[in-house]
């Protein structure tokens, strides 16, 4: 009797540690319209590229609003405040200014996954506007000007939502304790374009209403290369034929079909890149995750990028922390 006493005993113990091994958090937002978070951002890239080194750090404020809601998703308002950057070149610390007043709506799912800007072609006008005021000090901002108005106009926004979507990017997804669910999707670069991932998230404990969960990638060079190619393509296209309006008159018979001359070097091209480029990216990033409202509390992380360039080995380390204020 003793001995069934003691199995039933063992089995009741072993139900409850799987139950609580089990825990299953999904991180579905419930807001409503109207409501107000605060984040401080910081950001430290250390970079070393051949013989030169160099030390940014960047902060800033992201303020963000719920503007509407409905059965498809959230229109958000992101804003920010008090842009800060060191040790960056004086053109890129005055192109980082353009964080200083910005505001502009995006848009979530009924999920919070990100979906992208509620108008992007009113960013763009904006952008557009510092750019000229801009240029009055750094000339050579004229070119990025004369790009915004084509396909490329895509690379100048991307960077505008890489903070904001740090912050949603554990929406839509149901995790449970001791399990690794696999997210594939894309991943914006450093340099500015995008690239096949895939993201690893496990949901480490849940203590209360606090969920905290870890996320790790890595993608190699043949990850990278075919969407650098295009990118590499893609600029070159747009600056060849920004430089032969400029220097051709318009209206010539005579003028030269730059999307053909590239196309007919896209073999020269990419076997360059494949020859002098050789990069690993890794990222590693730890959330905890509010399980009321569902809004980040706070993210800490660690952004890799080692390999070769240009014959010279590159090393960039990105340590990204976001806190609610």
């Amino acid at each position: 009797m003793n001995k069934m006493k003691s199995l039933i005993l063992s089995c009741l113990s072993m139900m409850l540690c799987m139950t609580i091994s089990a825990q299953t958090v999904s991180l579905v937002p419930n807001w409503n319209k109207g409501d107000k978070v605060s984040f401080n951002y910081e950001q430290k890239e250390a970079k070393k590229s051949g013989g030169e080194a160099s030390n940014v750090v960047t902060s800033l404020v992201i303020n963000l609003k719920v503007v509407n809601k409905d059965a498809n998703g959230y229109t958000m308002n992101a804003s920010f405040a008090n842009p800060k950057q060191t040790g960056a070149d004086e053109m890129t610390a005055a192109l980082f200014k353009i964080y200083d007043g910005l505001s502009f709506d995006y848009k979530l799912d009924a999920t919070g996954k990100l979906i992208g800007f509620a108008d992007s072609a009113k960013v763009l006008a904006e952008m557009t506007e510092i750019y000229k005021k801009l240029m009055k000090d750094y000339p050579i901002l004229a070119l990025g000007l004369g790009l915004m108005g084509d396909s490329s106009s895509d690379v100048y926004l991307a960077g505008l939502l890489d903070e904001v979507a740090y912050i949603h990017s554990l929406n839509g997804m149901t995790l449970e304790t001791n399990k690794t669910a696999e997210i594939k999707g894309n991943k914006t670069t450093s340099f500015g374009f995008d690239v096949p991932a895939s993201y690893k998230y496990t949901l480490e404990s849940v203590k209360g209403n606090i969920a905290n969960v870890s996320c790790s990638s890595l993608l190699k060079n043949e990850d990278i290369m075919p969407a650098f190619i295009e990118f590499g393509i893609q600029i070159a296209s747009n600056v060849m034929k920004s430089l032969s309006s400029m220097l051709q008159e318009e209206g010539s018979k005579d003028k030269v079909d730059m999307d053909n001359i590239i196309q007919q070097q896209r073999g020269e091209i990419e076997k360059k890149y494949k020859e002098t480029f050789d990069l690993n990216m890794t990222d590693n990033f730890n959330y905890s995750f509010d399980n009321t409202s569902k809004w980040i509390t706070s993210l800490s992380g660690i952004k890799t990028i080692k390999g070769k360039a240009e014959n010279n080995a590159v090393n960039v380390v990105t340590e990204i922390k976001i806190t609610k204020k």
